[in-house]
C-alpha cells in the first residue's frame, strides 16, 4: 500500500500551522510569551494523525530528531522538525532516489581515507 502524498503533505502543513508560535491575540505587552496558533485539543488531534505519517515516512523520527533543544520554548518542537523533514522526503523522494539510487556512483567511507 502506498502513501497518499498530497493528503499526507496537507496534514503535515496543517500541523505546522496549528503549532506555529505567535504572540497571544490581543496581548500588546513586551513579554516574550508565545503560544501556538491552534488550541491544545486541536493540536493533539492533529498530532495523532501526524505521528502515524511520521512513523511511515521517518520510522526513527522519535530518536533521530532531538527533543532536548527548545523543549522549554514549545512542547511541539520535536514534532515540528520531524514534520518539516518528512515533508521534504515526501516532496523530493523521487528526485533523491533518482540522483542517489542504484545507478548513482557508490561512495565508500573506507575509500575516502
Amino acid at each position: 500500500m502506498s502513501i497518499d502524498i498530497a493528503w499526507a503533505r496537507a496534514e503535515l502543513s496543517s500541523f505546522l500551522e496549528l503549532t506555529e508560535l505567535r504572540s497571544p491575540p490581543g496581548l500588546l505587552s513586551a513579554s516574550s510569551r508565545m503560544s501556538n496558533r491552534g488550541g491544545e485539543r486541536e493540536i493533539v488531534a492533529s498530532a495523532q494523525v501526524v505521528e502515524q505519517i511520521l512513523d511511515r515516512v521517518l520510522p526513527r523520527w522519535r530518536t533521530e530528531v532531538s527533543d532536548d533543544r527548545n523543549k522549554s520554548v514549545n512542547r511541539w518542537c520535536q514534532h515540528r522538525e520531524a514534520v518539516q523533514r518528512a515533508d521534504a522526503v515526501l516532496l523530493r523522494d523521487a528526485e533523491v532516489r533518482e540522483r542517489l539510487g542504484d545507478d548513482a556512483p557508490q561512495l565508500s567511507a573506507a575509500a575516502m581515507h
